[in-house]
């Protein structure tokens, strides 16, 4: 404890704990500055992670519904069976497990499957499956 004048100091900072200006010590100040937002955050974490859940899921279930409409579409146009249906079928399975995934809460997994889909429906509307 060193003196300065009128001042006590203890800590490095020069506060050293003692009482302030209000009557409160600069401990109690730290601790409550410290507990203020932790419940906060933790919903904040929760509500974040649900609303991750769901664009994963959505996107997915896009994903889904888009290869198998383009599938339906190029059978409907007469189109010869070929690779690009195996395609189209491996990215609905893909939208399909990025959806089961997502919802599970396995939103990296769920996004890598979705664009795995994504990608072999590119490929299957690729000229040269046509």
């Amino acid at each position: 404890m060193t003196t300065h004048g009128d001042e006590v100091t203890n800590g490095p900072d020069g506060t050293g704990g003692g009482p302030l200006s209000s009557g409160v010590s600069a401990d109690e100040l730290r601790a409550q500055f410290e507990a203020q937002g932790q419940p906060g955050l933790a919903e904040e974490r929760r509500r974040d992670a649900r609303q991750a859940r769901g664009l994963y899921a959505v996107f997915a279930g896009v994903v889904a519904v888009a290869c198998l409409v383009l599938m339906l579409v190029r059978l409907g146009q007469g189109d010869a069976l070929g690779v690009w249906v195996a395609t189209y079928a491996v990215g609905v399975a893909c939208g399909g497990w990025g959806f089961v995934l997502a919802r599970s809460g396995h939103t990296r997994w769920a996004m890598m499957v979705t664009c795995i889909g994504v990608a072999l429906a590119g490929v299957g509307d690729s000229p040269a499956f046509r």
